[in-house]
This record gives structure tokens, C-alpha cells and sequence, in this order.
């Protein structure tokens, strides 16, 4: 995939550089953003999910460990493909970025038990984040240090009832759509089918069959290759989507979120992944909906 630059931004005077956290260095775990944490006083490591609507606490890591936490509420969570109802559990220690909290956490299964939490909307909305991705790095911001308002070129939302990222994005310069900005998603662009194929794009260009896998389920995908994505000032090329494979729907809104929660405002066409925002210094105020990207010399 080949990156063609029209225009970068120069975001950050070395006064407002200053003012924000210093650099942490983060894992790139086959797409997965993670970052160390402690979790009753073991070292593990959190991932940094834009798309989910919890904080969530891995059962698997609480197992191997044998670790035991109050619940008294359940909740049903939306999950990658398919609705789960799970365990809240409360008050669950937890060091991040040299502080100690007590956190409520939505019970999932995430796989390794290296990985302790998910950190979703619930708090990242409370910061501005800087993922340098080509670097393996982020920092975090407190609201107003750095200016987007003016700056941002990203078209971006917060979605309504949730708070997570929407972008608009170009479609082969025949369509503008939304997605989600997803920092826990592995792929590149995952997108309704009907929306491929009203553009027949099915049709258009070669298309090969796989399988993606959820936490808890997998579905049938077929994928291609679109030859020009437009991503803020950026245009990519041969950039490869994903979609369900006919009779496979799949939602791509609301993963990990509660669906006793009210979705509305504009129509999610898809999920933005990791195999984009590789490229970029990716900046996002949540809570704002701006955003701003560049590729770093």
C-alpha cells in the first residue's frame, strides 16, 4: 500500500509540545495498541480500544491469576458478532499512568493473559490522545492543550449516545462516508456490504474469501482491494476492505458497547483499523470529535 501526501499540517508549536505528557511507549500487539498497567498489583498490559463503549477487565488474565472481584451487576455488551451478557465488577485496583484507581470494569474474554484491561470511551473521552504509531508511541492531554479547533483535518464526530470517533472518509473519490475510528481494530477498513455493493464494487474488483475472528465468534468476509482511499489530506492506495460474506451481517457501531444504550445520529458505515493509522501521527480529541493526522519525515 503506498501513501500519496497532498498536504500535512505543521500541528504543534514547541510551547504546546511541551505542555503535554510525556512520550510512552506502546506495544503493537498484530495491531492491538497496548500500554503497561498494573492490575492488584500485577504488571500486564491495557489495549487502547477507541470503539468500545466499556472499560473492560480480561477474564482470562483474572483466572490464570486467580484474582476475584465484588459483582453485583450485569449488563448485556455487544460484542464483535454476536450480544453477550456480562458480569460489572467493581472496585478492581488498578495503576495507570502513575495513579492508582478503582475501577469498574465490563467482564471479558480478550484473549492472552498478558492483557489485563481494555480501556474504551469511558476513559478516553476524558483525554486528547497522540498515538505516533510509525514510532510505537502515545501520549495523553489534558482538554484544550493542544488546538485542534483550528488545526483538525479529519472530519470527525462524536457518536451519539457513546462518545466514540466517527471520521468521514473518501471511497475511491465515488463516495463519502462515516466510520469508526477504531484503535483496537487490527484490519484496514471493514464495511457494510451493502454498501460495497451498491457501488458494485463486488463486481469491479477481484474478490477472495476468509474469516474474521471475534473474541467470542467468527463470521465469513470476502475481501478486495479498493484503489483509492481518501483519509483526511491523504489519498491511499490499493487499500484492502473487508466485508461480510452474504448472509453474514455483522454491526459495526456498537462492539463492546451496551445495547440498552441509544444509538443515533448519523448512519456507521464501517470500521477505520490499524492498517491505516500505521502510517500516521494520528492526534483525537474524544469528547470534541476533532482529529488531525500527518506522516512524520
Amino acid at each position: 500500500m503506498r501513501v500519496l501526501v497532498f498536504l500535512a499540517l505543521a500541528l504543534f508549536s514547541s510551547t504546546v509540545m511541551a505542555q503535554a505528557t510525556s512520550w510512552i511507549p506502546f506495544e503493537n500487539a498484530n495491531g492491538h495498541v497496548l500500554i503497561k498497567v498494573e492490575v492488584a498489583g500485577i504488571e500486564s498490559y491495557a489495549m487502547i480500544d477507541s470503539g468500545s463503549q466499556v472499560n473492560a477487565l480480561n477474564l482470562s488474565f483474572a483466572e490464570h491469576h486467580e484474582l476475584e472481584f465484588d459483582s453485583n451487576k450485569r449488563i448485556k455488551i455487544q460484542g464483535a458478532h454476536d450480544v453477550q451478557d456480562r458480569r460489572i465488577y467493581r472496585d478492581v485496583p488498578t495503576k495507570l499512568l502513575g495513579l492508582d484507581l478503582d475501577m469498574e470494569l465490563v467482564g471479558l474474554e480478550l484473549g492472552g493473559k498478558h492483557v489485563s484491561l481494555l480501556l474504551g470511551a469511558p476513559l478516553l473521552n476524558q483525554f486528547i490522545l497522540q498515538f505516533d504509531y510509525p514510532n510505537s508511541r502515545l501520549r495523553f492531554a489534558n482538554p484544550g492543550t493542544f488546538n485542534l479547533e483550528e488545526t483538525a483535518n479529519l472530519e470527525m464526530r462524536p457518536q451519539d449516545g457513546s462518545g466514540r470517533p466517527l471520521v468521514k472518509v473518501n471511497f475511491n473519490d465515488e463516495a463519502e462516508r462515516w466510520v469508526l475510528l477504531d484503535t483496537g481494530n487490527s484490519g484496514g477498513l471493514y464495511l457494510h456490504r451493502n454498501f460495497a455493493t451498491t457501488q458494485n464494487w463486488l463486481e469491479r474488483f477481484p474478490v477472495m474469501e476468509g474469516v474474521s475472528r471475534g473474541v467470542n465468534a467468527s463470521k465469513d468476509v470476502e475481501l478486495f482491494q479498493l484503489p483509492l482511499f481518501g483519509f483526511g489530506p491523504y489519498k491511499l492506495e490499493d487499500i484492502v476492505v473487508i466485508v461480510p460474506s452474504e448472509g453474514s451481517p455483522a454491526d459495526f457501531g456498537n462492539r463492546y458497547s451496551n445495547i440498552g444504550s441509544r444509538m443515533k445520529g448519523v448512519e456507521v458505515n464501517g470500521i477505520l483499523g490499524y492498517d491505516i493509522l500505521k502510517h500516521f501521527i494520528l492526534t483525537i480529541d474524544y469528547r470534541n470529535g476533532r482529529g488531525h493526522i500527518y506522516v512524520p519525515q
